[in-house]
């Protein structure tokens, strides 16, 4: 009998090990994975609504007015014709604040136009063996209005519109009156009002980086040349107006500043 009490006795001691062994080994396997109460939080911060953007692209230019009054005889003549106009690259930097995907965003961007070459035949002058010449680059200041119209995965086309101040610099003005003449007017830098309407489709490619694809119609305004010539005679200034232009762009905007969501994950 005692033999089997020392049985019985050294059972419970072995069963007894071997749940405290078990216990041990579930605590580590615990702690090993980790829980919540004991691990460590990570915020994780979203892209601000503020950001800086920079484009490049090239415009179409649309056929402008220009102006050129001349006398011949008793009749006054103002319109060149046969106009032709090059195209030219574009260049822009700015920054903008927006409210979402599908609310209001505005910006204020600095733009550059290369130079643009104007061919046009002047009123009558009697023999004409060269067409008037004229070119004009163009800087602009303008403030953009955008409409986000909603999220697509990563896609949000949008819509804006702009104003801004142009400044208009014309380069002299060349043109042949007759075989023995060949004239040119100085040029001249006018301050001018310009608009822009805008359709946009923007590809997210991180959470601060977003590219936009887009095309713009915009209107320079006018500018005109100066009067005097190299002989410092007075002649009827050249004006350019309705100077449009069709503008096709791609453009980086990056996000700045901030925000941290209510959710926060566990490592």
């Amino acid at each position: 009998m005692e033999s089997n009490f020392k049985a019985g006795l050294a059972a419970a001691a072995l069963a007894l090990s071997a749940c405290l062994a078990t216990t041990a080994s579930a605590t580590d396997l615990r702690c090993y994975r980790g829980s919540p109460k004991d691990s460590v939080p990570v915020r994780h911060t979203s892209a601000g609504p503020c950001y800086f953007r920079a484009d490049v692209g090239y415009g179409v230019s649309g056929e402008p007015d220009i102006n050129w009054p001349v006398v011949n005889g008793t009749s006054v003549n103002y319109t060149v014709t046969n106009i032709e106009i090059e195209g030219a690259w574009l260049g822009e930097v700015g920054v903008g604040c927006g409210s979402g995907s599908r609310g209001f965003r505005g910006e204020f961007v600095l733009g550059v136009r290369g130079e643009k070459k104007m061919d046009g035949e002047p009123p009558q002058l009697g023999v004409r063996d060269d067409p008037i010449h004229v070119a004009v680059t163009s800087y602009t200041a303008m403030f953009n209005v955008y409409k986000d119209l909603g999220r697509w995965h990563r896609v949000v086309p949008y819509i804006g519109a702009g104003i801004s101040i142009a400044y208009n610099t014309m380069d002299d003005v060349y043109l042949t009156q007759n075989p023995a003449l060949v004239n040119r007017i100085r040029g001249n830098n006018d301050l001018a009002f310009a608009w822009s309407l805008m359709a946009v489709f923007a590809y997210q490619v991180s959470n601060r980086a977003i590219l936009d694809f887009g095309c713009r119609y915009i209107d320079f305004g006018s500018v005109k040349s100066d009067r005097v010539d190299p002989g410092l005679n007075q002649n009827p200034a050249v004006e350019v107006e309705d100077w449009t232009a069709h503008e096709f762009k791609v453009g980086l905007r990056y996000h700045f500043g901030g925000s941290t969501p209510a959710h926060m994950a566990y490592k």
